[in-house]
């Protein structure tokens, strides 16, 4: 008898049960893609800012070279530790990718695509790319590349939020490479964040479309946010 009165005899009562889990679900998962994009903004306008006021970098002189790289470091390193919390907390709640081969081969692609780029940039410092141009060719690769890893992503999940941000961060990086340094690191410290806050904003308002999770046979939600 408990289990009759527990469970919905009503098809559309368990129709009804399935949606209010279903958007139960997506405005979880929203919630914390939201937050790690409002992250992420923070520690990009905080670690390039200090790059752009140091003298060695920015040529502002307000910040020694090494305490601009410490904070630029240390902002990057927080956000990074937090996005790996946010992600286990996401796996113990049951939520997985859509495939676990799919979403370990596209995490690993980020590994294989920055430290390919990191030898790229040496190879090219190797064979007489010099120190000025180095802290331009720098973050412009890595942000373009980060731009079309959303791009990749949003496109193979069919994520809005993903690919727009990935084709925003696109522009910011050829933007602030034809700007050129040292104002580059100013535009990657307003335009990335802006990009990335208006991104959270219209998704948190609901006027941006989202990947919603969807059960797999196990019966856990997927969602491609929390494979990486």
């Amino acid at each position: 008898m408990s289990d009759a009165q527990e469970t919905p005899q009503d098809p559309r009562e368990m129709l009804a049960l399935m949606e209010r889990t279903r958007r139960a679900t997506a405005r979880r998962l929203n919630g914390r893609y939201v937050g790690l994009l409002v992250l992420w903004a923070v520690a990009w306008a905080i670690g390039f800012t200090a790059l752009w006021l140091t003298d060695g970098v920015g040529g502002v002189a307000l910040l020694p070279t090494a305490v601009g790289w410490i904070v630029f470091a240390a902002a990057m390193i927080i956000a990074m530790v937090w996005s790996a919390v946010v992600g286990i907390g996401a796996s113990r709640d049951g939520i997985r990718g859509r495939s676990q081969l799919q979403g370990a081969l596209y995490g690993c692609s980020w590994s294989i695509t920055m430290f390919a780029a990191w030898l790229l940039i040496a190879g090219l410092q190797r064979n007489g790319l010099d120190n000025e141009m180095s802290l331009l060719v720098y973050p412009g690769v890595y942000v373009f590349l980060v731009g079309v890893q959303y791009l990749a992503g949003g496109a193979l999940w069919r994520e809005v939020p993903m690919y727009v941000l990935g084709a925003a961060l696109i522009v910011v990086a050829v933007i602030a490479t034809f700007v050129g340094a040292p104002v580059h690191f100013l535009v990657y410290a307003t335009a990335a964040p802006i990009a990335m806050l208006t991104v959270a904003v219209l998704l948190y308002a609901g006027l941006l479309g989202s990947g919603e999770p969807r059960p797999t046979r196990s019966g856990a939600a997927t969602d491609p946010r929390e494979s990486l």
